[in-house]
């Protein structure tokens, strides 16, 4: 069974290259060129953040992956299939050189949605919902995203950003754009209660059970 990881510095390594050697959030300008130096400006980041935030992202670790063992009884490192990152807005420098006014004092960032390819988008969604579901648990009200009209979390293509209608079909809203890129915004209050709601219908359909009233899908101050 698939299993969820907190993503903190010691959990760096188990990243995919592209992303553990990218410091491009956590950076402003230009930022580190060099492989080695961006994964090192990363951890460092990481490490100075988790003693005051916690862990900085979720992994989803694919089936199996935790099994077996090296010729010395060592278990095998989890092979990661998914990750998405979050942390608050303010510790994000490169969030500053986006066309965006200030967020509000305390908000929470998530940014760079990886997943493979193979079952991307369903993966990248179990995904969301998870780390929202998480961050709901450290008594946050609402998480802000950016996105733009050609990334998708099953690629690579504008990995930095999140898709506008990935975020969209997912119970984000927008707030702000400068035509390229979209301010979203999840109210986490209302939001995870619709999540539970669906996923709870999923459920019931894939048992047979009977259909949920319509009731049970409407937004919370919605019609």
């Amino acid at each position: 069974m698939p299993d969820y990881l907190p993503l903190c510095a010691f959990r760096q390594e188990l990243l995919p290259v592209a992303c553990r050697s990218c410091a491009w959030w956590q950076t402003a300008g230009n930022g580190p060129k060099d492989a080695d130096v961006a994964g090192e400006k990363r951890h460092q980041w990481m490490v100075a953040l988790e003693p005051t935030w916690g862990s900085t992202g979720l992994l989803l670790a694919g089936n199996g992956s935790a099994a077996g063992a090296d010729s010395a009884g060592r278990s095998a490192a989890p092979v990661v299939v998914a990750s998405i990152n979050y942390a608050p807005a303010a510790a994000l420098p490169r969030f500053r050189d986006l066309p965006f006014a200030p967020l509000p004092a305390g908000a929470v960032l998530l940014f760079c949605l990886w997943s493979e390819e193979d079952g991307g988008r369903s993966r990248a969604r179990r995904l969301l919902h998870k780390a929202l579901a998480q961050l709901k648990e450290r008594d946050l009200e609402e998480v802000y995203a950016v996105a733009t009209l050609t990334a998708g979390p099953e690629s690579t293509d504008r990995c930095n950003f999140f898709s506008l209608r990935f975020l969209d079909a997912n119970g984000f809203e927008q707030v702000a754009d400068n035509g390229q890129l979209f301010l979203m915004r999840a109210d986490l209050r209302g939001l995870m209660s619709l999540i539970t709601q669906a996923e709870a219908a999923v459920r019931r359909l894939l048992h047979s059970d009977p259909t949920p009233s319509p009731a049970a899908w409407t937004r919370r101050g919605g019609s």
